[in-house]
């Protein structure tokens, strides 16, 4: 006869990472998930990688970030069709409106590719971000060009 604790059947119940024990056959199925896939060798929630939705989705925000800092874009908008002020398409405004409508285009491609690439692991707050700037991002690009038309006179 043995005296080893491996030959002696244990008496006590496993318990979470609470400290309440578990029942046997109480695994949740994430739990039961994560098991097989260790045991197939594989993880059990793919990653994204560097070019994954979440990536992209913030790429899209930075742009958007960048048209709405540093151009004047509003500014020249709210000249025309507030006030109605004439202006003339010079190069400066004209140099404005190219790199916000540059910026809001880009911001707009990199937030429908990651909603593109998004899939059910994606994270909740990629897909929420990269859909609202496309929202944003699409009316910065129709102020660009609405800009563009009231100073050119067309």
């Amino acid at each position: 006869m043995s005296t080893s604790s491996e030959d002696t059947p244990s008496t006590t119940v496993p318990s979470d990472a609470d400290g309440a024990p578990e029942s046997p056959g109480s695994e949740s199925p994430d739990a039961s998930a994560a098991g097989e896939a260790f045991l197939s060798g594989r993880s059990a929630q793919p990653r994204s990688g560097l070019f994954g939705p979440e990536t992209f989705s913030v790429t899209g925000l930075l742009f958007l970030a960048t048209t709405l800092l540093s151009t004047q874009l509003v500014r020249i908008f709210n000249q025309q069709t507030l006030t109605g002020a004439e202006g003339s398409l010079t190069y400066e405004v004209q140099g404005e409106l190219t790199g916000a409508g540059l910026f809001s285009a880009l911001a707009v491609v990199c937030a429908a590719v990651a909603l593109v690439r998004a899939d059910p692991g994606t994270r909740a707050w990629a897909r929420h971000l990269a859909a609202a700037t496309v929202l944003v991002g699409v009316v910065l690009v129709v102020l660009t060009v609405l800009s563009y038309v009231l100073l050119t006179g067309a």
